[in-house]
């Protein structure tokens, strides 16, 4: 069976950019300098879950990604992610922790073109200065925050869907029902626990309240730190991921030889070296079969029969 940290090494390494603000590329002709004037950055906001509150909730994301031999969400900060997330409550004055700007962080140096090589001038952390939100924009999200009853002109898909329920409501309510699970099981809060039994809660908890802040642990530890989660980059180290490379990238055209440097640390023509390519064991190798057969259902013959043996070859 796959472990958790093996399911997020496989579907989470090649999705993560997704999570990221401005990353968009540029070619060799843009003048990526001009880039980095300061955008708005939102006023500091009240903490949306009390103390009790933001223990559970910082138990709970250590069960969905556990600390084991390696860091998981409590060291991830995903707890401090979802406090953030559920506190940006921004307006036409300050834009809220909500999109964050760009193109660049400051993780990466601007390229030197006179050399070849990384310069040791870096732009301005952009990702952590948020963008204003369009009228429709800071309504949409109210209404995911507060709730559409809690928001004038909210109730736009009412007649549809049905009422919007709040994300805050909704953590308030699910937190409370696991406080009380857990005292009516074990005669205590969920933080004093232990794991075996905080496991034993959450199965018994409201799944959906579950999902949703597994989901919201997730977005934690992988998204850009600039949203109060990833913490050291523990979530981008875990899965393997560089993260933003921009303005950097990974080679560098060198105008006194007309030609492209490839960076010394991330070699683009060879193979990846920090990957230990000595085969997949059997379970990941059965794993990569039923992807395939599951991606070809409906094509024509799978591309791995069923009884096909494993080769347990490297790409």
């Amino acid at each position: 069976m796959l472990t958790r940290r093996q399911v997020l090494r496989w579907g989470l390494a090649g999705g993560v950019a997704a999570l990221l603000p401005g990353t968009g590329l540029f070619g060799c002709g843009d003048d990526i300098e001009q880039f980095g004037a300061s955008s708005p950055t939102p006023t500091p906001v009240p903490p949306f879950l009390t103390e009790d509150e933001l223990r559970t909730v910082t138990a709970i994301t250590g069960r969905i990604v556990p600390t084991d031999d390696l860091p998981g969400a409590i060291e991830a900060g995903a707890a401090n992610y979802i406090n953030l997330l559920l506190s940006a409550l921004p307006d036409e004055q300050s834009p809220g922790m909500v999109f964050g700007g760009g193109p660049f962080s400051n993780r990466n140096p601007f390229p030197d073109s006179s050399t070849g090589t990384p310069s040791t001038r870096f732009p301005q952390d952009n990702f952590g200065n948020f963008l204003p939100l369009t009228r429709v924009q800071l309504l949409s999200w109210r209404v995911q925050l507060l709730g559409s009853a809690a928001v004038p002109g909210g109730d736009f898909n009412d007649a549809i869907l049905g009422p919007t329920i709040g994300l805050r409501d909704q953590y308030r309510t699910g937190l409370a029902g696991i406080a009380a699970t857990s005292q009516q099981m074990f005669g205590s809060d969920l933080p004093a626990l232990t794991p075996s039994q905080q496991d034993t809660v959450l199965a018994a908890a409201d799944q959906t309240f579950v999902t949703l802040i597994t989901n919201h642990a997730l977005e934690g530890m992988f998204s850009a730190p600039e949203y109060g989660g990833n913490t050291n980059l523990t979530g981008w180290t875990l899965i393997g991921y560089d993260g933003d490379s921009q303005p950097l990238g990974y080679s560098i055209f060198d105008t006194t030889t007309g030609n492209y440097n490839q960076r010394a640390d991330k070699p683009n023509s060879t193979a990846n070296p920090d990957e230990d390519c000595s085969g997949v064991d059997a379970t990941t190798q059965k794993f990569l079969q039923l992807l395939v057969r599951l991606a070809n259902i409906g094509e024509g013959t799978p591309y791995f029969p069923p009884n096909a043996p494993s080769t347990n070859q490297c790409p």
